[in-house]
């Protein structure tokens, strides 16, 4: 995951809406710190005294889990207050485990107020310009931007119009129909148009034409769990061995797609790309095969840090297909903080 340097509290609070990818809103933000280093950032809707103390219990299991030395706190409130019982049981929570609580920082109409410093006016303080702070140039430089809030991060998995194409669907569908049937020479052959048609994906060099034609083959193979464990754990190295997988498939992975490299000095930039080249791939997919390319989505997103675009990809896939395996096992994870190794 991206290591991010900020300086002191006011940069904090102008960088957290680019680490999450959207404008929070009556949320807790739990950062993370060792030193100055952005780690896990986890956000949680604020509740009231009623639920405070189990919601900071599941909070705080994943902050230890995570190794933080620190944790820097922001809630962004609507209403004088409202975020106290939530992060006063957070906070209560990580003194037990022996983790400092360094910030406890409050955004509401556009002003920050910091609530352990007496050097911080009672009447806060306006928010940086985005421009003023060194930490954002990072984050635009990697294409990231703020969506107004997390529905419009929905927008970025939901099909487009053109993917509910009836002539899409029954492409798919033969598509499946074909492979479930191959036996020796057959599936191979459609197992090598599957990974040509995801190496060609990777490269994000596809016309929507070009991505609509393809989509069969992209799509059509991922009810094979091994298919579908194999791209991810080409995806995201180092969270599936690849000895557990065919030979076969390993090969052709190799071949056509090709293996990443254990060392890569562009892998932030890198994991970026691929996961809006994946954003791509569940707008352009119809809801009836959606669930297994939204599960590689939140895979993805979560192998590499960014929880809330992860719980967006699987809650979908959930919807979609509420017996799912692997993304219950993503839901139960992101629930418990559980973490792929990230990037």
């Amino acid at each position: 995951m991206q290591k991010i340097s900020v300086s002191g509290p006011a940069e904090l609070v102008t960088v957290v809406p680019y680490h999450l990818g959207f404008q929070p809103e009556r949320s807790l933000v739990a950062i993370c710190l060792q030193e100055k280093a952005i780690g896990l950032v986890a956000r949680m809707d604020l509740v009231g005294s009623p639920h405070a103390a189990q919601a900071a219990a599941q909070l705080s299991e994943a902050i230890c889990r995570e190794g933080a030395t620190a944790v820097a706190l922001v809630a962004y409130e609507t209403r004088p207050g409202e975020a106290r019982p939530l992060a006063d049981s957070l906070g209560a929570a990580l003194g037990l485990a022996g983790i400092p609580v360094t910030e406890d920082l409050v955004v509401r109409d556009n002003r920050w107020f910091c609530l352990r410093s007496d050097d911080c006016p009672d009447e806060g303080e306006d928010l940086p310009a985005p421009a003023d702070v060194p930490a954002v140039a990072g984050y635009v430089a990697l294409g990231r931007a703020v969506l107004s809030d997390r529905a419009a991060m929905e927008t970025l998995v939901t099909p487009a119009p053109e993917a509910c194409d009836e002539g899409v669907v029954e492409a798919i569908e033969d598509w499946r129909g074909d492979y479930r049937d191959a036996v020796g020479g057959r599936w191979d052959e459609l197992a090598h148009e599957c990974f040509v048609a995801w190496g060609a994906l990777v490269t994000d060099e596809l016309s929507d034409a070009a991505l609509t034609t393809l989509l069969p083959a992209l799509v059509g193979p991922l009810e094979d769990r091994d298919i579908r464990d194999a791209l991810i754990g080409w995806l995201c190295p180092g969270w599936l061995p690849f000895d557990v997988f065919d030979e076969r498939l390993l090969r052709r992975l190799d071949d056509l797609v090709g293996l990443p490299e254990d060392e890569d000095e562009d892998l932030v930039t890198r994991g970026d790309r691929r996961q809006d080249v994946l954003d791509r791939l569940c707008r352009a997919t119809p809801d009836r095969f959606a669930a297994p390319v939204l599960t590689m989505a939140a895979s993805h997103a979560w192998w590499r840090g960014n929880g809330a675009k992860a719980g967006i990809c699987i809650d979908r896939a959930l919807e979609l297909d509420p017996d799912h395996r692997l993304a219950r096992l993503i839901r139960l994870g992101l629930d418990h903080g559980i973490r792929m190794p990230a990037a």
